[in-house]
């Protein structure tokens, strides 16, 4: 008798809700030394690690089981080879009626483990064999003959066709808390876990501020006019630039603007213009406040305004207030988080996301190029900061929401995934491993429908026959909608790489 024969058969469907513990628990359960078929459906979250299936793998090798993985999603395929584990495309004939059958008299998980009666047929898989000369040489003449007839039914293959299908459906909602852990590196779907890490970026920038404090200072200088009085009998010529100044208080200086020729007579006298050294107000003196002369011809000549000066104004002008400080520090920090942020965005892999309140910055260091009092129109600075934050696995959530929403349903009816609305709310609580969050989920759930079996179903078959075989063997909404190109070809392609099957439903 064969091994074949003599190994006992066992096969296990998997359902979304299924966790790690539970599928080991359930190998654990298996016959010891059976052949366990491990049947996943599509896109299965757990059957997409490669660190759980090589677990499953070293559970099946402790229990001495022959453990068999069914799956035609070709990621699962890829990693359940590099985990050592034999794939398939689909169960062997027979295996599809045990889907929904339970053990009787096993305990729960256990009672998921299912014997097969009478095994895997034999001849389900082609065995390797022997071939002699005279074999060979046909089998090469049989090869010619296929190519031939390959070539002439080449036309066959050429089309492509498009099936949509609406199975019956009811919508679903759910509404789930969501843990993003930094310390996981996997989804613990009954913990509502999923994994996170922390990504930060080191950003430096300046920028600048207008200057909001502002300060009068002198702007136009005072005019007026003196009078010089000769205090000899002879000529005196008073320069142009002569200073003159007050007497008394705060010390005001003038020039002259012209020079001035004084006759040669006892207190002959003459006017000419002056104009304050200093701009602003100071220069702004009543009349015969000056009454001082300096320099040689200060010996000679007296001088006195006999009006008073004016002219001498203030403006305002921009300065640095102390508060201009704290409103760049602000303004540059939040700049630098955006193109952090930015920059997250940018780098982040495929499905993941960063909650914009997980993102905080730390300055580094800080430079102003102004100081308080300071007279400018702005406010400038440098700054270097870095900037963290919590990336998300967003296909987890994505899982966790189709686990949610299957859980609702009925068993063998699966999520429609184009169907699918998944909402996070954007309150985010950031803890020390992570954050929590909030999320909502609406889909059509409907009964499973194995596309592969399908397309095997449907090729080759006219436009109305496949429409025929649909509506007899599936449960639909609405009449399947087959499209074939070129147009108006009459039959679907043989080839299932050319067909192409979509599950479609509409969620309000």
């Amino acid at each position: 008798m064969s091994d074949h024969a003599q190994r006992p058969v066992e096969v296990i469907y998997l359902t979304r809700r299924d966790s790690i513990e539970a599928v080991r628990e359930m190998l654990e359960n298996a016959t010891p030394g059976a052949q366990v078929w491990l049947v996943a459906p599509w896109r299965h979250w757990l059957t997409r690690s490669l660190v759980h299936l090589k677990l499953l793998k070293r559970a099946a090798e402790g229990a001495a089981l022959d453990l068999r993985l069914v799956s035609t999603h070709s990621e699962t395929r890829t990693l359940a080879r590099t985990a050592g584990i034999p794939v398939h495309w689909f169960v062997p004939p027979g295996l599809g009626r045990y889907r929904r059958q339970r053990r009787e008299g096993a305990p729960e998980l256990a009672a998921r483990v299912v014997p097969v009666e009478g095994g895997v047929a034999p001849g389900w898989r082609r065995r390797p064999r022997n071939l002699g000369l005279g074999a060979a040489l046909l089998s090469l003449g049989v090869c010619a003959g296929l190519v031939a007839v390959m070539l002439g039914v080449g036309l066959a293959l050429v089309p492509t066709a498009k099936v949509t299908l609406e199975p019956v459906a009811r919508p679903v909602s759910a509404r789930f808390d969501v843990n993003a852990n930094t310390t996981y590196r996997e989804v613990a779907a009954d913990k509502m876990i999923v994994p996170a890490r922390v990504v930060q970026v080191i950003v430096e920038g300046r920028g600048e501020t207008p200057a909001s404090g502002r300060a009068d200072v002198p702007d136009a200088q005072a005019t007026g006019r003196v009078v010089f009085a000769n205090k000899t009998n002879s000529p005196v010529v008073v320069p142009k630039g002569t200073i003159v100044r007050t007497g008394s208080g705060a010390v005001v200086r003038f020039t002259t603007t012209t020079a001035v020729e004084l006759p040669g007579s006892l207190y002959a006298s003459a006017a000419a213009g002056i104009v304050a050294l200093d701009p602003g107000p100071v220069g702004n003196v009543q009349a015969l406040t000056i009454n001082v002369i300096e320099g040689e011809v200060a010996t000679r000549v007296e001088v006195l305004n006999d009006g008073p000066t004016g002219g001498g104004t203030v403006k305002g002008v921009p300065v640095i207030d102390p508060a201009d400080f704290d409103r760049l520090r602000g303004e540059m920090i939040a700049k630098l988080q955006q193109q952090a942020y930015e920059q997250f965005i940018a780098e982040l892999a495929p499905g993941e996301f960063v909650p914009p309140e997980s993102v905080e910055a730390q300055v580094m260091s800080q430079s102003f190029d102004q100081v308080a009092g300071e007279r400018s129109d702005v406010l400038s600075m440098t700054m270097k900061v870095v900037v963290r934050g919590v990336a998300v696995d967003g296909n987890s959530v994505y899982e966790l929401a189709i686990s949610e929403l299957e859980a609702q349903a009925e068993e063998g009816h699966g999520v429609i995934e184009d169907s699918l609305v998944l909402d996070r709310s954007n309150r985010v609580t950031v803890e020390q491993n992570g954050l929590r969050f909030s999320a909502s989920a609406r889909a059509m759930v409907a009964p499973e429908i194995d596309v592969e079996r399908v397309k095997r179903g449907l090729r080759g078959k006219t436009v109305d026959e496949a429409q025929e075989h649909l509506a007899e063997t599936l449960q639909l909404e609405a009449p399947p909608l087959v499209e074939v190109e070129p147009s108006g070809w009459k039959y679907l392609p043989w080839l299932p790489a050319r067909l192409e099957v979509l599950i479609s439903s509409e969620v309000s």
